[in-house]
């Protein structure tokens, strides 16, 4: 999926987490905006990689793309390191940003290895192509979904 997906996933992901823990909005979004785009640190060409070179080219080096950062495993680490230093408020947040990105990803045909170290790569039954009319499509939803959330009062 593009940016744009995985953005949109996460800010309604973040939406979702602030209106059922009922927590303060911008720190849920903007933390599970940025777990959503935090498995692609493994990709030098992705918008957190382009950003963040000294990390991404030598992560992509050792791990590739779609290894483990794209998997349960990576999940859990990244909510129990901001859980232990002290970032208790928004780890689940980015956690579950980090799960809609692995969501996404499993829409696609190259899968995510869900339960690495094993190289399995899952993916759902019926895929989209990245920058698809369809991928582009979907973020057009979410967006639309989540102005309409934040424009309705509660």
């Amino acid at each position: 999926m593009m940016a744009v997906t995985h953005v949109a996933l996460g800010a309604v992901a973040g939406i979702g987490w602030a209106a059922l823990a009922e927590g303060a909005l911008l720190p849920a979004v903007v933390a599970s905006i940025a777990g959503s785009l935090l498995p692609d640190i493994d990709h030098p060409k992705s918008w957190l990689g382009r950003r963040l070179p000294f990390v991404s080219w030598p992560l992509a080096a050792v791990v590739g793309h779609r290894g483990i950062t794209h998997s349960l495993l990576a999940t859990v680490a990244c909510l129990a390191l901001l859980w232990e230093a002290g970032h208790t408020a928004v780890a689940a947040p980015a956690a579950l940003g980090y799960l809609s990105h692995l969501a996404a990803d499993w829409c696609t045909h190259g899968g995510v290895p869900l339960l690495w170290p094993s190289l399995k790569h899952y993916h759902a039954p019926v895929t989209v192509r990245t920058g698809s009319i369809a991928d582009l499509s979907l973020a057009a939803v979410l967006w639309l979904g989540a102005g309409w959330y934040l424009a309705v009062p509660h």
